[in-house]
This record gives C-alpha cells, sequence and structure tokens, in this order.
C-alpha cells in the first residue's frame, strides 16, 4: 500500500486537531456559562447550607437537585416526586433534595400545599428551592416542532438550574430527556437518574403520522396531506434518533408502566439499567368506602386535555341508553341536581331504606381545567350530550375540590376511563380502591399493568364474562385464613379487576355488564380490584423499588469520593493515584 505524502499526513493531522481542539472550546464554554466559575458555584452551596441542615455525622452532604419544574402542581408526577423525596429523607438524612422550580412558591407554603394534596410530611430541614426564571420555554408550545422547541427549552432551563446549583446527583421525575448530554458535558461524575412518566417520542406516535390518522398530536391538515405527512414522518424518525441518544446518557432509569418501558428500551438501548416502578398511589381512605350500597353513578376522572377522548364517552353513554332504553329516565321525572344526587346516596348509605335509589345511570365527569381551552372542551361536552338527547343524565364538573371528588368516588357503582395509550393511570387505582366497577381502554398501561386479568370482549363485541363459580372461589378465598398469607406474596386466585374495551360500542356493553352486575361477580370483581390496588401500587412497594435503584447511586458515588481522598493523599506525598471515574469538573 502506497504511503501518503508527509505533506498529506501533517494535513489532516492539523485537521483532525483543529477538530478536537473545537470540540474541547465547545465543551469548555458550555460548562463555563452552564456552571459559571468556582467562586460563584461555592456561594450557591454555600446559600443552600444556610438554609439547610442534613445530618452529616456519618456521611458528608451530598446535593440531589430534582429537576421538576413543576412541583407545586397536584398530579401524579408530582406524588412520585414528594414520594421520592420522602423515600430519600428518611433512609438518606444526608442528602439535601435540591427542586428546580418555576411556581415561585416559597418552600413552607409549597410543604403544607404537598401535605393537603397528597397526605406526605416533608422534612424542610434537608429541602432547599431553586427558583427557575426561564419556564416559559418550556410552557410555550408553538404549533409546529413543538417536540423539539420544547425539549430544546428545557435544556435551556437546565442551563439555569445547574448555574444555580450544580447537584451530586440529577434526577429528572418528568421526561426532559434533552438535559442528560448537557449534565454529562459538565461532569461525567453526576449521575443522571431518570424517571419517565411518558415518552417524548414513541412509535405509536410514529405510526398514527404514518398511516395519516388524525389525533391530537396529528392535526387534520398534516394528516390530509400526503406531503406533509411524509415531512412530519423524517421530523419524527430525526426527532426519536436525537432523543435516543440523549436518554443514552442517563446512569440508571425508571419507568411507570410496561408500556412506557417498553418504548423506553427501544429507544435508549438499556433494558439492563430500565426498570418498571409503579408510581405510588394513596388509597388507604379510598379503601374504607363500603362496597354496597351504590347508586348507578358512572365517574370519570380525568383532566379536559385532549387526548383524554371524553367524547366516546359521551357516545358510549349513549349507545347504552339507546340499546337499554329502560335505562334512560323518565320525562316525568324533574332533572336531579348534583347536590340533590349526593343527598340521595348520603341518605342511602346511611341505611335510610325510606329514601328511593335511583333508578337510572347517571354520567358524572369530574376533571381539572388547566386553561381556558380545558374549559372550552368541558362545555363541549355538555353540548354534545344535549344533541345526543342524554344531558338530562350527564353532569360535567369542572375543577370539583377532592372533598367532593371523594363523595363520588363513594358513592358510585361504575368507574369509566377512555384515553388511549394512558401510560399508566392512577385515577383508575383510585377507582378500584374505592371499589367501583372500572372500565378503561384496553390499551397501555391500563391494560398491561393495572386492570390486569380484565374482562374483554369476545369476537362479536359482547363481554366475556367470569363464571359464578369463579367469584364465589375468589370471594371464600378473601375470607379465609389464607388471605394475610396471600399479602405476603403468595398465590392468590386470578380474578378479574375489571374491565377494558376499545371503541364506543365496546365500552357501551361494557357499561351495561357493569350495571347489571349482580352478587357475587360486582363483589368479587371490587375486592380484586382493591387487593390489586393496596398492594401492586402502595406506597410502600414504590419505595422498596425506589431504594433498589437509588442506593447503587449513592454507593457509586462514595466510591467516586473515596477515590479523590486517595488521589489527594497522593499527590500530598508526591505519589499518582488514577481516578476510576476518569472524569475531572472544569469550572
Amino acid at each position: 500500500m502506497e504511503i501518503p505524502p508527509i505533506e498529506t499526513i501533517i494535513h489532516y493531522s492539523v485537521l483532525a486537531g483543529v477538530v478536537v481542539m473545537a470540540c474541547i472550546v465547545v465543551v469548555l464554554a458550555i460548562q463555563h456559562i452552564t456552571l459559571g466559575t468556582m467562586t460563584h458555584q461555592n456561594s450557591c452551596k454555600d446559600r443552600v447550607n444556610r438554609a439547610t441542615s442534613p445530618d452529616t455525622s456519618n456521611h458528608e452532604v451530598y446535593y440531589a437537585g430534582f429537576f421538576h419544574p413543576y412541583p407545586n402542581a397536584g398530579g401524579g408526577g408530582e406524588r412520585v416526586l414528594w414520594t421520592m423525596i420522602k423515600a430519600i429523607q428518611e433512609k438518606y438524612p444526608f442528602v439535601v433534595c435540591v427542586i428546580y422550580s418555576g411556581d415561585n412558591v416559597p418552600r413552607d407554603e409549597l410543604l403544607s400545599n404537598v401535605k393537603t394534596k397528597f397526605g406526605l410530611e416533608i422534612r424542610p430541614e434537608t429541602l432547599y428551592i431553586v427558583e427557575l426564571t426561564r419556564r416559559w420555554w418550556i410552557d410555550h408550545k408553538p404549533s409546529r416542532l413543538t417536540l423539539l422547541m420544547q425539549s430544546l427549552g428545557s435544556v435551556w432551563l437546565a442551563v439555569q438550574a445547574i448555574n444555580r446549583l450544580c447537584p451530586d446527583i440529577f434526577i429528572d421525575t418528568v421526561g426532559f430527556a434533552f438535559t442528560y448530554p448537557l449534565i454529562r458535558i459538565v461532569s461525567a461524575k453526576i449521575p443522571v437518574v431518570s424517571y419517565t412518566h411518558y415518552p417524548t417520542i414513541s412509535s405509536d406516535m410514529q405510526t398514527m403520522v404514518g398511516s395519516r390518522e388524525a389525533g391530537f398530536n396529528n392535526d387534520q391538515t398534516i394528516a390530509g396531506s400526503a406531503t406533509m405527512t411524509a415531512l412530519k414522518s423524517l421530523y419524527y424518525f430525526i426527532f426519536a434518533y436525537i432523543y435516543a441518544f440523549a436518554g443514552s446518557f442517563a446512569s440508571t432509569i425508571m419507568t411507570n408502566s410496561s408500556w412506557t418501558h417498553n418504548h423506553i428500551v427501544k429507544l435508549f438501548g438499556k433494558p439492563r439499567m430500565t426498570r418498571v416502578i409503579y408510581p405510588p398511589c394513596d388509597t388507604s381512605a379510598l379503601e374504607e368506602f363500603p362496597l354496597s350500597p351504590r347508586q348507578p353513578f358512572i365517574v370519570s376522572l380525568a383532566q379536559f386535555r385532549p387526548e383524554k377522548n371524553h367524547i366516546v364517552q359521551i357516545k358510549a353513554f349513549a349507545e347504552l341508553l339507546k340499546l337499554h332504553p329502560e335505562l334512560v329516565a323518565p320525562t316525568s321525572e324533574k332533572v336531579l341536581s348534583t347536590e340533590e344526587l349526593l343527598k340521595i346516596a348520603h341518605k342511602r348509605i346511611g341505611q335510610d331504606n325510606s329514601t328511593p335509589s335511583i333508578s337510572y345511570p347517571i354520567l358524572i365527569m369530574l376533571g381539572g381545567a388547566r386553561n381556558i381551552e380545558d374549559e372550552t372542551r368541558a362545555e363541549e361536552l355538555r353540548h354534545a350530550a344535549k344533541k345526543l338527547g342524554i344531558d338530562r343524565q350527564v353532569h360535567v364538573i369542572v375543577n370539583a375540590p377532592w372533598s367532593r371528588v371523594l363523595e363520588w368516588l363513594k358513592f358510585s357503582k361504575v368507574g369509566l376511563h377512555t384515553m388511549k395509550d394512558e401510560h399508566f393511570g392512577i385515577n383508575i387505582v383510585e377507582m378500584m380502591a374505592a371499589g367501583l366497577l372500572t372500565i378503561a381502554h384496553a390499551s397501555a398501561g391500563p391494560k398491561l399493568d393495572i386492570i390486569n386479568p380484565a374482562i374483554t370482549c369476545n369476537n362479536d363485541g359482547t363481554p366475556e364474562q367470569p363464571s359464578v363459580s369463579a367469584a364465589f372461589a375468589f370471594l371464600d378465598y378473601l375470607k379465609s385464613e389464607n388471605e394475610r398469607s396471600g399479602k405476603d406474596g403468595e398465590s392468590v386466585p386470578e380474578f378479574p379487576v375489571g374491565m377494558v374495551a376499545s371503541t364506543a360500542s365496546e365500552f357501551a356493553q361494557m357499561l351495561a355488564l357493569a350495571l347489571s352486575a349482580k352478587e357475587p361477580l360486582s363483589e368479587a370483581m371490587a375486592r380484586a380490584a382493591r387487593l390489586t390496588a393496596s398492594t401492586k401500587f402502595s406506597e410502600d412497594a414504590f419505595c422498596t423499588a425506589f431504594y433498589k435503584r437509588f442506593s447503587p447511586v449513592i454507593r457509586w458515588l462514595d466510591i467516586q469520593n473515596s477515590n479523590v481522598d486517595e488521589e489527594d493523599d497522593a499527590h500530598e506525598n508526591g505519589n499518582s493515584i488514577n481516578n476510576t471515574s476518569g472524569a475531572i469538573v472544569t469550572y
């Protein structure tokens, strides 16, 4: 083989050196912009130290930074965040939990809200709030390139977060994977702990676009154009590749459901480092609700967001009343308000048999409205019910207080959830714990993790009901002495914990089954659901699983710090010891 001229070798060597130097300069620039100076970071830590008092009697302090710009929201993601913090405080008192927040809420007020919303007691001694002012980068949702712009916005928000305090551990509890490479550029010594509720992009989204199916993330304008579909498919392909690259920088990965787990493993390519940890669901109060008497209320509990697909509930309920005209409210009777319905339910559960029970089903749609768009969607549901002639039996209730939600869960017989590809569904678990016969969409988290085993539809669209003998066998088991050992891990006889459906017609069939279910089928299903909710999705189960993923991170940090101490001692003695981490923090 002919050897290139020396001039060519020098030329390419210089070119390679320029590229390497350019990369180094870029990395150093990013580090400087993100971290600032050593003096700046030390002053930030001094500020944290003055405001907190971790137990450092047996261990040096570690700073765990939680990247969660919405900690004051009351959703399932926030319950995961605060339960994680509580778990860390109980087992690792030397860890200061730092929340990067964009809510601009003082710490004491924030903790008071957490106690009110979730019943969690968080100690302020090891909690610090870093206020962020650039959250509008992720709040703003442009009409085009939404995923890319919000992901880039999360990186810019993370730059501000790290600049105000560089943590020892970076914990993302929202799913902003684009921030992970930034953290590793800042320092390879900072482990990235990821808890993903929903992948930013999934193969389902790509399939929807490729098949030109209109949906909440693929409007009719794009779905109706072959050219626009091709461009969006290319955009999704490139974005998925970048998202997968960013996610590969995570040190340990947790997902909230099997559906999310499967997508994240496919994207991030780290099956051994990825585990399902179900969100903690506080069901203790719900489990105290008596299973009878119940009113024929069908409760839906979900924010009025487009992906929740509330219109399917209206269509299914209309089809139910069409198939079973005996369930239609008599026109001679006045329309009962929600207050009147609850008043009747209260009297019935108080064993006042003189009070008549409601004789026809009523759909109660409970949900939160974040903005005017959500409120508009709620109003559109009222119009849809009126157009279908079922508005006498439909109530759409916006932003009901939790105390009122509990009342509906206590008195209702059926729970309904229609979102397709719901990543998990804490509201479904709450319905099950409350003793409702719960129906959800036959996809993703509800099908794979929550309502499993489930009553499904046959090929002709009718429900495949369990046998009465199976119901009696399950109830006998619960009444036996094996109940306690079963909760400790022994095998429990399987019985459906709910129902799943895919279309409005299937949902209507399932509603008919749930409303007409008699003993022992209804009791067996309600008790099976309650048992699943109280064990599989409990706070204790979450904490146990979380410790298994978080403890190795603490041990890894201990090893790194031990190596650094040994290296410092060696330098003092004139010796040289290699840092096993191979990373140096540069300010």
